[in-house]
């Protein structure tokens, strides 16, 4: 799958919304969705699990649906696997320059394979996380244990 770099400003850019679609029976796709929605963006974010039958009857007839992750903007523009992350990339506040990065030509391939690799394992790291699901609608995760200051540092 070839690398799309991103829309030139005559292609509706940018855009207003971004809703990504992502797996939700793949623990590191939660793990990352969740991550993603919770920083500050630069455009509004929607999340939608692919098992979602909303997901279907908005997107069921793009050939990528339920196969990578895929982000779409509220004008129809549509990108998957390896640009759909770098897309995500592109909406935070704190990564939007390496987004720009990362879609250059020296960059794109390396940002590809990555993504590709990453993708392709992620059955296996999936596998190896403990499962974070959300009951009752809402998500408690259990705060990781705090890390030692480094050396000669205090604790404030």
């Amino acid at each position: 799958m070839r690398h799309q770099a991103l829309p030139s400003i005559d292609e509706q850019w940018p855009p207003r919304r971004l809703t990504v679609i992502y797996d939700d029976h793949c623990e590191l796709c939660v793990r990352c969705s969740t991550w993603l929605s919770h920083q500050l963006t630069q455009v509004e974010m929607r999340f939608l699990p692919s098992s979602d039958p909303q997901v279907y009857d908005l997107y069921g007839d793009l050939p990528w649906y339920r196969i990578e992750l895929m982000v779409v903007t509220d004008t129809g523009v549509a990108w998957v696997g390896s640009s759909a992350f770098i897309m995500c990339l592109w909406a935070t506040v704190r990564y939007n320059r390496t987004s720009y990065r990362l879609s250059g030509p020296s960059l794109a391939p390396v940002a590809e394979r990555f993504f590709h690799t990453v993708s392709s394992n992620r059955s296996v790291v999936s596998g190896m996380l403990k499962p974070t699901r959300c009951t009752a609608g809402s998500c408690s995760h259990q705060p990781a244990e705090p890390l030692p200051p480094p050396v000669g540092a205090t604790r404030s």
